[in-house]
């Protein structure tokens, strides 16, 4: 295997079916992305270097946030 396709298969994404069908829009589903890869779910980062890592605005960020926290609790 080359060292272009190990990299590759470093970021295979498998989605389940529990988050693929709970309707989340694609700025809900790569914000939920980033804070997953913390581990528990839980993110240290800072709000303002989640929405620049997801290329959202800042009060996006927050919306959306605040939409996927009420999303996980109601699950």
């Amino acid at each position: 295997m080359t060292a272009a396709a190990k990299e590759e298969n470093q970021f295979c994404l498998f989605v389940g079916r529990n988050i693929d069908n709970c309707g989340l829009d694609p700025y809900e589903f790569r914000l939920y992305a980033r804070i997953s890869r913390a581990g528990n779910g839980d993110a240290w980062e800072s709000i303002t270097n989640i929405a620049s890592a997801c290329r959202l605005a800042l009060s996006r960020a927050r919306k959306t946030l605040r939409l996927v926290n009420l999303a996980e609790i109601t699950q």
